[in-house]
């Protein structure tokens, strides 16, 4: 049986894609494979679009990129390093916001996936427990446990010590 894209799955591509693409970021913390599982989601919500597009694929969209960004950390396989490094060079005293994202990469690089999962979809996608229960397949005592751990990590990085740093990093747009 072949299925045919129409204009309202199109359209939906187009209005979601920014977001689904910062979410699979947040996850893979890599430009390159956050496009990737990104262009996957889409991809398996195509094939399922019938089925998702009257109800609310926003969700749906979201629980194939988070199950495809575990399932996917689960192969372990290892794809392409560069094998050297770039020089460093000076920059200006005007990238501090810069300095900020990348610490806060750090952070959310040191914790599990799946406790950067449950920080990112409650505090960055303002999601409930219990639907960040849901996209995870978890129960919502382990969301609160992974949301926690993940906090307390970053809590103990200089960067975010109290959590107004990390509000106001939210707040800016960064985090």
């Amino acid at each position: 049986m072949r299925v045919e894209p129409n204009d309202d799955f199109d359209a939906f591509v187009r209005a979601r894609w920014t977001a689904t693409a910062r979410l699979a970021y947040a996850l893979t913390l890599d430009h390159q494979q956050a496009e990737d599982l990104a262009q996957e989601a889409f991809t398996k919500l195509w094939f399922h679009w019938r089925k998702v597009s009257g109800g609310n694929p926003e969700a749906y969209l979201r629980k194939i990129v988070t199950t495809t960004f575990l399932s996917g950390r689960r192969r372990r396989w290892i794809g392409e390093r560069p094998t050297e490094t770039p020089p460093d060079t000076a920059v200006g005293a005007d990238t501090a916001q810069v300095d900020e994202r990348l610490a806060l990469r750090a952070a959310m690089a040191r914790l599990s996936p799946r406790q950067r999962a449950a920080v990112y979809l409650r505090y960055a996608e303002d999601l409930s427990e219990r639907s960040v229960a849901d996209l995870l397949g978890c129960s919502v005592g382990a969301v609160k446990q992974h949301t926690r751990r993940g906090l307390d990590a970053l809590r103990t990085d200089i960067h975010f010590a109290t959590s107004d740093a990390l509000a106001d990093l939210a707040g800016r747009g960064i985090a």
